[in-house]
This record gives structure tokens, C-alpha cells and sequence, in this order.
């Protein structure tokens, strides 16, 4: 095998799948980027067993050539090294050739690196789900929910359904939660005839490291279901995530509908009040600040209490929607996660009493809902 690439190119691949290259593994073949050199271009795959990940790069771009083939062939290369070699070497291009033994030499102007390579075969028979009925989102979509949801995914494993989004569509409506029992977030979008009833659960770790892939553009991606996986087509970029075991709760009944006091405050001076709440709350375990509404004031104050630290208090100017005076605690990095994925002019805050969840909405947005559960004040 022996190859000349665009070392600019090679770097926008290795960057995708780099996501998927385990830094413990049973398998060591498995630390490595599977390169293999096909007539038509180059293809790269990483896999943890979890993810996988596989890009193509064709021999043209744009209609400039930017790999040039002398032979085929394929090899596992050392990620985390070879990864490391193209990202210091200096140069437009990069060689890279195989010769007996498994042995991988990467040359760049001056400089040229010989790395030990494992042998193709030892790669695991990883099989990229496809079929001819895709669900078509929008790129934006996807990282639209996947902002809004996935960080109130579990960390504890002691549920390990809930370190996952639950993604359900029925009815021409796919609803998208994600709850740790202690906050939760509820994404709705109508699309109407994308595919037959589903019931899954997208490991949060997956979606996270899918969205750092997903850009800016317009452009939709094609997603595959099949053999409890989840495959995402993103142009020349597969990802194929495993998906979770185990019934998703059911979380309907958590949510409220109705609401004794409603408060709505700009978006700016709510977030800002409570990340600076935050810098004394965070020295406590549970980040706890406190809220009292104040009706005739028209005001919210935010306070936080730390015996070692000191204390702090935030005043944020708020109009009443309904209802009376309240005085709740919750955790402060609850409502900041919740808050950044609103992000919008005006925020509304419904309550139900000092010991029930209460939510967090845009207002003008009524698919997208953040619930946190306060806890008992002192």
C-alpha cells in the first residue's frame, strides 16, 4: 500500500473518528484507525464497541485531486500516535506506505516516522447498518435536541437506561427525554410520515460525541435502525452507535400541565443571576440556591449560603403571570444547564409549590421543556 493525501483533508478525518479510538480496550487493535486504501479513495474506521466510526475521502474535491493512489492495500495504524505525527509534521502532503511486517512509514518534507502497524485481519468484523427506508432529519434539528436534552442523561450507571435519550415517535410526533430523576428534559418536533412507531434509547455519551461531528450546515442526515443499533449518515461520515437495553420510563405523569404561579423574566438577567448565585453555591455538595418570589415587588430573589465561603444575594426583575409569593431551593448548575438550552429573550417559570417540580420554557417556544425538582430547604 503506499498513498500521498492532503495532510489538511487527513486531519478533518482523523478529527471524526478520533471520537471513536478507546483509551482502555481489552482488544489493543482496537487503539488503532483501520486505513484502507480502495481504488476510489481512502477509508478510515475507529471503534470503542460502542461507537463506530467511518470516514471517506475520495481522490477528488472539489475538483482538485487530493489523494494519489500508486498502490491498494490496508492496515491498522497506532491512533493515538499517527494522529499526534500528522498533526506536528509540516507540508502539504503526506506518504504513508506499508511494507512487510506490518510496518507503516509516514513521510512529510524532512521528516519521516516509521510506526508498528496489526494486521487487517485482526480488526473486528464491524457491519455498518443500512437499508432502503431512512429517517430524514435536518442536521440543525439533531443538534437542536441533542443540546436540549442530553445533559440531563444520567452519570450513575445504577440505571444505565437513563444515561441515555429516550427517542419515541408515534402519531407523526418523535419526543425526545432525558431524565436522571432529579431534572428532565422534554424535546417534542412534528414530522409527519418519517417512519414506522419506534422506541428507543441513544446512549448520552453517543450523542454527544455526534453532535461535536454535526456542523452548521442545511443538510440532512440519513438514520438507520437496525439490530439495536443506530446508524447516522452524515455526507461521507457513518457513525453507528449502540443502542441502550432496558424500557424507558414512562415520564408523562411526571410532567404538569397546569400551574399555581407562573413568573416570566428576561433570559439575560436570569441566567447571569444565577451563574453568579452560583460561584457560592457550588462550594456546597448539592449547589443549592434559594428562590423567593415576590409578588408585589415584582421581583425574584436568588440567594446561596456557604459557612465557609460567604454568602450572596440576586435581585432579577420579573412580570407575575399568575399566582402568589413562593419560596423554593433547587440546585443552581440545574437551572444554568436548563437556561443554556432555552436561550432565548424571555423565560417562563412555572411552579406548583416549594416541594413540587417546577419548569422552565421559552416563551416562545412551548415543544422544548426543562424540569428540575427542587429539594427541602433548611
Amino acid at each position: 500500500m503506499k498513498i500521498k493525501v492532503d495532510r489538511q483533508l487527513l486531519l478533518t478525518q482523523l478529527s471524526y473518528i478520533s471520537k471513536a479510538i478507546p483509551t482502555k480496550t481489552p482488544l489493543p487493535v482496537l487503539t488503532g484507525i483501520k486505513f484502507v486504501v480502495a481504488e476510489e479513495g481512502l477509508y478510515l474506521t475507529t471503534s470503542d464497541s460502542d461507537i463506530t466510526i467511518n470516514t471517506f475521502l475520495p481522490l477528488e474535491v472539489n475538483d482538485t485531486q487530493v489523494i494519489q493512489i500508486d498502490s491498494v492495500g490496508s492496515i491498522i495504524i497506532p491512533g493515538k500516535y499517527f494522529i499526534e505525527i500528522i498533526k506536528k509534521l509540516n507540508g502539504d502532503n503526506i506518504e504513508i506506505s506499508t511494507f512487510e511486517g506490518n510496518y507503516v512509514t509516514i513521510k512529510c518534507g524532512r521528516s519521516e516516522y516509521t510506526l508498528n502497524g496489526f494486521d487487517v485481519t485482526q480488526y473486528p468484523n464491524i457491519e455498518l447498518i443500512k437499508h432502503d427506508n431512512p429517517i430524514h432529519l435536518e442536521k440543525q434539528l439533531l443538534k437542536t435536541i441533542i443540546r436540549q436534552t442530553v445533559f440531563s442523561t444520567a452519570n450513575s450507571e445504577n440505571r444505565p437506561v437513563l444515561t441515555g435519550v429516550n427517542f419515541r415517535y408515534d402519531a407523526d410526533e418523535l419526543m425526545c427525554v432525558a431524565t436522571d430523576s432529579f431534572r428532565l428534559s422534554k424535546k417534542l418536533v412534528p414530522l409527519n410520515k418519517l417512519h414506522e412507531p419506534f422506541n428507543i434509547v441513544i446512549p448520552g455519551r453517543s450523542l454527544i460525541e455526534l453532535s461535536k461531528i454535526l456542523d452548521d450546515s442545511h443538510e440532512s442526515v440519513d438514520v438507520y435502525l437496525a439490530n439495536n443499533q443506530i446508524l447516522f449518515q452524515i455526507g461521507n461520515i457513518s457513525f453507528q452507535s449502540r443502542l441502550l437495553d432496558g424500557i424507558y420510563p414512562e415520564t408523562k405523569e411526571f410532567v404538569p400541565t397546569t400551574f399555581g404561579i407562573e413568573i416570566k423574566a428576561n433570559y439575560h438577567e436570569l441566567y447571569n443571576a444565577f451563574d453568579r448565585a452560583a460561584l457560592i453555591a457550588r462550594d456546597q455538595v448539592s449547589n443549592v440556591v434559594k428562590l423567593n418570589i415576590l409578588p408585589e415587588e415584582g421581583k425574584l430573589l436568588i440567594t446561596a449560603n456557604s459557612p465557609e465561603v460567604g454568602k450572596v444575594e440576586e435581585e432579577v426583575q420579573v412580570e407575575m403571570i399568575s399566582g402568589g409569593e413562593l419560596r423554593i431551593a433547587c440546585s443552581a448548575l440545574f437551572i444554568i444547564d436548563a437556561l443554556k438550552a432555552i436561550n432565548n429573550s424571555e423565560v417562563i417559570m412555572s411552579f406548583n409549590g416549594d416541594m413540587r417540580p417546577f419548569i422552565l420554557r421559552d416563551q416562545y417556544d412551548e415543544t422544548t421543556i426543562q424540569l428540575i425538582v427542587p429539594v427541602r430547604m433548611e
